[in-house]
């Protein structure tokens, strides 16, 4: 949106009439809406390689909020989780309660996720790690936690950030320290992040 700017000449009398003062006041008005977005820096989508080692990706964004502003992160399923090929689609394998194949495989790995961005007042914010399972519900112990825009982690009262980046750094651990062996097969995981004004 256009900066608005109103210009007003009010002259004491009317026009036809001689001035009754040597003073004009001009006022002006002008203002900027506020906005703030996410995009991203690079692809979406990465392959993290083998699930069975351990294992750090990175996905870059930019931030373009010009006022105080929460970013919050959100996960569909809490885990890599196995899928298998159907047609054009996946399908996430039946697995039981534990999240065990029949043949007694693991069919989800948990990760930890780092969110890590730039504010024009502090610099670099660390807002922390979280387990992936307390990424799917409020009920979870993740402080940027948020699955709407306005929701999730504030930097701080005044914090804005215009054309900074920032990164959700997603790891987890090889597949040795495990009490159960994954079963084959590709995993997959979908990460949100949004961002909006503080309310």
């Amino acid at each position: 949106m256009m900066p608005a700017l109103l210009c007003c000449a009010m002259p004491g009398a009317a026009a036809a009439k001689a001035p009754d003062t040597d003073t004009l006041k001009i006022r002006l008005e002008a203002s900027i809406a506020e906005r703030c977005g996410i995009a991203a820096l690079g692809a979406n989508d990465k392959d993290g390689g083998r699930i069975d080692r351990p294992s750090t990706i990175s996905f870059n964004f930019r931030l373009d909020c010009n006022t105080p502003f929460r970013i919050g992160v959100s996960a569909d399923q809490g885990a890599m989780a196995l899928v298998e090929a159907s047609g054009d689609r996946q399908i996430r394998r039946v697995a039981n309660a534990e999240g065990l194949t029949t043949e007694g495989f693991a069919t989800r790995k948990p990760y930890v996720a780092s969110l890590q961005f730039a504010t024009d007042q502090d610099g670099m914010v660390d807002a922390g790690d979280c387990d992936s399972n307390d990424l799917t519900s409020r009920k979870g112990d993740c402080q940027f936690f948020g699955n709407r825009a306005g929701s999730g982690f504030a930097p701080g009262r005044k914090s804005t950030a215009i054309g900074r980046e920032g990164s959700l750094t997603v790891r987890w651990r090889g597949e040795e320290e495990q009490s159960v062996r994954l079963a084959a097969g590709d995993y997959q995981e979908t990460l949100t992040i949004v961002v909006g004004a503080r309310t």
